[in-house]
């Protein structure tokens, strides 16, 4: 089965809309991909659907609990990343490696340029169905 990371700015794409970040979830949902998360992206998850999007807590509950029935809670203990754009960043490639992903589905840029970490290929969700064949029928 393919093991991912689903950063946060897919998974709050593929809860508010279609496309290929909700197709990615669906995937995720139905076992089809194995999908891998850390504490610090379901804490930066709340954070943005309560700061930015003003999720009402009961729905943010809701919508976390969602989250972590097609996500498997990893314990990544954060690594020293060297050369990062965005040093934030570090959260989401620790999460990937102690999760022994194949892929990081993202939208962030910063994470995007630097295409591969330690064999682990970063993408968009839309790459990410392309290079699997999961695109739907």
């Amino acid at each position: 089965m393919i093991r991912v990371v689903i950063d946060t700015n897919v998974l709050i794409s593929g809860l508010f809309w279609k496309g290929s970040p909700r197709r990615v979830i669906d995937l995720a949902a139905d076992h089809t991909i194995e999908a891998f998360i850390g504490i610090s992206i379901i804490k930066e998850l709340h954070d943005v659907l309560k700061e930015d999007f003003c999720v009402p807590a009961e729905k943010l509950t809701d919508i976390l609990k969602d989250v972590v029935t097609f996500c498997r809670i990893i314990p990544a203990k954060e690594l020293p990343i060297a050369g990062l754009r965005d040093p934030n960043d570090a959260h989401v490639l620790s999460c990937a490696v102690a999760g022994k992903v194949q892929f990081i589905i993202t939208g962030d840029k910063d994470l995007l340029t630097l295409k591969t970490y330690k064999r682990i290929a970063i993408v968009t969700p839309s790459e990410f169905l392309k290079i699997t064949g999961l695109n739907p029928a």
